[in-house]
């Protein structure tokens, strides 16, 4: 990672000791710095002492392959692969080892709908009955389902609820006007070069209908990136176990297959205001007040909260035998993206209770960042 190295008298063996004693919930971040060195530097220095005890925190967390990619400024500044994507075969993770993202696709759903808000041809306050029969509640709308705030009353308390989720799938194709993986395609995907991303793991057998879709050289490209996708695995007994991969359709809620570089340039695109405008997106990063005037710890799409690096951007996603991690701090412009074959990055940790800093994975970039 260029321009990331110890200042002088900086004693490396020093800080691996420290690592070495840390545990799940328990990471410290001891670092030596020169007196003249600039905070920048110092944070370049907590950033490159993340990145090399990443190996520690994978195995503790019981993940046998995990992506990695750090972003500054909209540019990847470190990039890796720990582990192994495919145990049996020994292929090794690695930056464009594909992975299905799971929730993380809920971002990319907010992003479609926010689009259609800005263009106009989308109020969020429209009721949600409008489009699906799936939530009971007749005062429910786009924005109560899209900020998790429709399960109870309307409105009145925040509850994660994937499956709730789903129904923006007919709100994101009303608004549109071609099916949800084709408009993640054509305003996402294809727009910003994600050629190793993939609208739905069941494209590597497409129906006829998911065919007429795309044209025969982008079904081409999704079977290959298909082929190379990560193995799934469950943790018994402390090993890994070959296992099922999750649900290979996609919806509003999951379903995106993708890497940790393609999802770089997902993230530079949204600091970059590629996909909506300044003004849009800090619509989409505002946490929802709640009918009781309390802040939810969820905008969006995306959970919003207070770090000690300063406001922290993020989600998270988990099947049985997969997870993701993508951990945006706008006021350092930095983000943290994590893909593994394992529930390891989530399972344990209650993240949605909306408080990030419970994975440690999170907690020491946090650190990293300050």
């Amino acid at each position: 990672m260029a321009g990331l190295r110890f200042s002088p008298g900086c004693d490396e063996r020093h800080l691996r000791r420290v690592w070495q004693g840390a545990v799940i919930g328990v990471i410290a971040f001891v670092v030596c710095t020169d007196p003249s060195a600039q905070v920048a530097g110092d944070r370049d220095q907590r950033i490159m002492l993340f990145t090399r005890y990443l190996e520690s925190l994978r195995i503790q967390a019981g993940i046998p392959g995990l992506s990695a990619a750090i972003t500054s400024n909209g540019r990847i500044i470190w990039e890796g692969g720990l582990g192994f994507a495919d145990l049996e075969a020994r292929v090794a993770a690695a930056p464009h080892t594909p992975y299905p993202i799971a929730s993380i696709t809920k971002t990319a759903t907010s992003t479609l709908l926010m689009q259609c808000v800005e263009d106009g041809r989308l109020n969020l306050d429209t009721p949600i009955r409008n489009y699906t029969t799936t939530v009971p509640d007749a005062n429910a709308t786009v924005r109560h389902v899209l900020a998790m705030a429709s399960d109870a009353a309307a409105g009145s308390a925040y509850r994660y609820d994937g499956d709730r989720f789903v129904a923006l799938t007919p709100v994101v194709e009303a608004c549109t006007g071609v099916s949800y993986r084709v408009a993640l395609a054509r305003q996402i995907l294809d727009r910003l070069g994600m050629s190793d991303s993939v609208p739905g793991h069941d494209l590597e057998s497409p129906t006829e209908a998911a065919s007429a879709a795309f044209d025969p050289a982008t079904l081409m490209r999704y079977r290959a990136v298909l082929a190379r996708i990560a193995k799934p695995y469950v943790i018994r007994d402390s090993r890994p176990t070959l296992s099922e991969y999750p649900p290979k359709g996609i919806n509003a809620s999951a379903g995106l297959v993708s890497t940790v570089r393609d999802l770089a340039r997902y993230d530079a695109a949204i600091d970059a205001h590629v996909l909506m405008s300044s003004s849009t997106q800090l619509i989409a990063w505002t946490p929802f007040r709640l009918a009781s005037g309390r802040e939810a710890p969820y905008a969006l799409g995306w959970f919003v909260q207070s770090t000690a690096a300063g406001r922290a951007v993020w989600h998270y996603g988990q099947w049985p035998t997969f997870s993701s991690l993508i951990l945006k701090l706008p006021d350092r412009g930095l983000t943290l993206i994590l893909l593994a074959n394992s529930d390891g990055l989530s399972s344990r940790f209650p993240l949605t209770s909306g408080d990030v800093a419970v994975s440690p994975f999170a907690r020491a970039f946090i650190q990293a960042a300050r």
